[in-house]
């Protein structure tokens, strides 16, 4: 997903045909997995613990809900969890349909919990409750203990007493669709491949027979969905709450990353408008509520996010729209009955892409914060989790039990919290706040000492006169944001200096000649989201045909180590030279990240732009990547104790974008 301009504001009603389009392209992209759910979680629990028009009507609910809460800030879409298969599952294996329900209401309360917590306290104990090594696991434990599940689906299972050929084929075909759409789909369907692969594994069921129309066929067009409200249909039961309400950890993880993601997108920070607190609050009531029905519990949908990026539209009136024919659909009674045909083949061919997948994303956290499990604390941690998640390990305590995943989670907070660190990752952990300590004691740092080969300053009247308006306080955002591309565009001119041109041959209204020309395919910019994109509009006024790239970072307040959730680059990237776009090069961590990045899909020419630098960002940069030239408008004095150049200009990308 790349960072659009948004056609709408986000209240913004649009005209009703294109709304119910638009709408009808959310349902779409959260019906395959919505429906999945339910479908796996009765499978792996082999009884039926969540029906399919519950499953869609707490959907629509959830988000009406989450709406509310969020005062209409926020264009999110609530679907259900794929966190929750296997605790659900257990839950209801241990204590019923009343525990799995229990326990799903008290995941929302735990939600609205931290909301308050954080409504109070600020957000920031969330890092040290909740770092990337105790998330990691937690998802590849999830993924990887379903895998059996899938397995069993295909029925290539250990036990199956016969291979069934069909069986095998539809799942086969239905998993290459699916991954062929995933790899190869273009628009839309790129981002429903689950969908996609599912449809055709279906079709294909059909024509092998393999399909009983018996159930739609005596289904009601309308019916009423089987709705399991507490102290009517069942007495609530804590038996499996300890099973499921731990996961709640990883769940929360997915909220603050898809709500980040989100806000790169619509160019608004909804952590902090319409507020983590208000988002994690409805997202909590909508989970109460999905459990108080019989229904999964919630989650932001990454796929309904990527339509806002693809549509660039984010009206709340059309999430809201989309939640209304989701509920609608739930009380289509030959709609779902003919949902619940598919074959467990189908659905095998899609878990076996799907569970994976769930467990590639936890490596892949692991990977993208660099955990460096060559410190025995890491190992530690996520060992323990791993054999704990997926040994089968149960603690009774009195009529309640801790279980595999949930005992993982518990143990991986814990050990994160009380285990020493090792020496060296104490000093790692405090570097950023150490140096800036000692580079203001010795004021050893400053534009005069610093290495000049490779750092370019513009020193041009033009410049200081606009920077003087940037740093004031009381710029507006219009001009602002003007002056950002402007600024941009000079430190492009300048960074462009040693291109090559190419001869070609031009006609004059005079006469034949050879011309030289710059070949723009060779070219591709790099911001770093989400301030980075304000430099963007100067730099395609000199190269309007250079590649966009896009990076997402953002700074962890407490460590102040930038911490990377979207690389999106090119396919040709490793040809090009690329400028790496951002207006404040402060402690140098995410303009170094952002490089290392690069330099790992092959790239060799890169260029750093910044409006502002400060000593310590510079001389990390050259430490890092001493081949990499610097282009700034202006070299600051330093960074204060919380890592802000000084005397800088406040925070840009609140600047650029209005969200101070």
């Amino acid at each position: 997903m790349k960072e659009v301009n948004l056609t709408l504001d986000i209240n913004e009603k649009p005209p009703i045909l294109k709304w119910i389009v638009l709408a009808l392209q959310h349902v779409f992209a959260m019906f395959g997995a919505t429906i999945l759910v339910p479908i796996l979680v009765n499978s792996a629990a082999g009884q039926t613990v969540l029906t399919i028009p519950v499953a869609l009507v707490t959907s629509g609910i959830g988000t009406l809900i989450y709406i509310l809460c969020t005062k209409g800030k926020s264009p999110v879409y609530l679907g259900s969890s794929f966190a929750f298969i296997t605790p659900l599952a257990l839950g209801a294996v241990k204590a019923g349909i009343a525990g799995a329900m229990t326990g799903t209401m008290l995941v929302g309360i735990i939600y609205v919990v931290v909301a308050i917590i954080i409504s109070i306290c600020g957000k920031g104990w969330i890092n040290k409750i909740l770092p990337p090594i105790v998330i990691g696991p937690m998802i590849m434990i999830i993924g990887l203990s379903l895998a059996p599940t899938a397995i069993s689906e295909i029925g290539i299972s250990s036990d199956a007493t016969f291979t069934d050929y069909k069986s095998i084929v539809v799942a086969l075909f239905t998993f290459l669709v699916t991954a062929f759409v995933m790899l190869k789909g273009k628009g839309f369907l790129k981002i429903v491949p689950f969908l996609v692969g599912m449809a055709s594994g279906y079709i294909l069921a059909i024509i092998l027979g393999m399909v009983d129309f018996t159930p739609v066929m005596e289904a009601a067009f309308f019916s009423i969905p089987d709705f399991i409200v507490p102290f009517i249909s069942y007495t609530p039961s804590f038996g499996a709450a300890l099973t499921i309400a731990p996961i709640a950890i990883v769940t929360i993880a997915e909220h603050i990353g898809d709500h980040t993601a989100l806000s790169t997108i619509i160019g608004k920070d909804l952590l902090k408008d319409p507020g983590l607190n208000r988002t994690l609050l409805g997202d909590g009531i909508a989970t109460f509520a999905a459990g108080f029905l019989g229904g999964p519990a919630n989650t932001t949908y990454g796929e309904n996010t990527s339509v806002v990026g693809m549509t660039k539209v984010a009206s709340v009136w059309v999430i809201g729209l989309a939640a209304v024919i989701a509920i609608l659909l739930g009380f289509l009674g030959k709609f779902t009955a003919l949902v619940s045909t598919i074959p467990n083949a189908v659905l095998g061919g899609v878990s076996l892409l799907l569970y994976g997948f769930i467990s590639v994303n936890g490596l892949k956290v692991l990977i993208e914060n660099k955990i460096d499990f060559s410190k025995s604390r890491n190992i530690i941690i996520a060992s323990s989790m791993l054999v704990l998640g997926l040994g089968g390990a149960v603690i009774n305590i009195a009529t309640v039990g801790i279980s595999g995943m949930s005992l993982a989670a518990f143990t991986g907070v814990i050990l994160n919290l009380i285990l020493p660190k090792e020496d060296e990752e104490s000093e790692n952990e405090i570097e950023v706040d150490k140096n800036i300590e000692e580079k203001k004691e010795d004021d050893s740092l400053t534009a005069e000492n610093i290495n000049n080969e490779n750092l370019i300053i513009l020193e041009h009247p033009l410049i200081e006169h606009k920077l003087s308006i940037l740093r004031d306080k009381n710029t507006g955002t219009k001009e602002f944001r003007e002056l950002v591309g402007e600024i941009g565009m000079f430190l492009c001119y300048e960074a462009m200096k040693d291109a090559t041109l190419e001869e070609v041959d031009i006609e004059t209204p005079l006469k034949k000649i050879k011309a030289k020309r710059l070949n723009e395919d060779k070219y591709a910019f790099l911001p770093i989201l989400r301030a980075g994109t304000g430099m963007l509009d100067g730099l395609i006024k000199v190269i309007p045909n250079a590649k966009i790239g896009h990076i997402g970072m953002y700074r962890d307040e407490e460590t102040l180590k930038p911490v990377r959730y979207f690389f999106k680059v090119p396919s040709d990237i490793k040809s090009r030279e690329v400028l790496v776009l951002d207006p404040m090069l402060a402690t140098g961590g995410s303009g170094c990240d952002a490089i290392e990045q690069l330099k790992k899909e092959g790239v060799t020419k890169i260029k750093f732009l910044c409006l502002i630098a400060a000593p310590e960002g510079i001389e990390k940069m050259q430490k890092e990547h001493p081949d990499v030239k610097i282009y700034c408008a202006a070299l600051d004095e330093n960074l204060n104790d919380k890592g802000y150049i000084v005397p800088g200009l406040g925070d840009a990308g609140d600047r650029i974008f209005g969200t101070k």
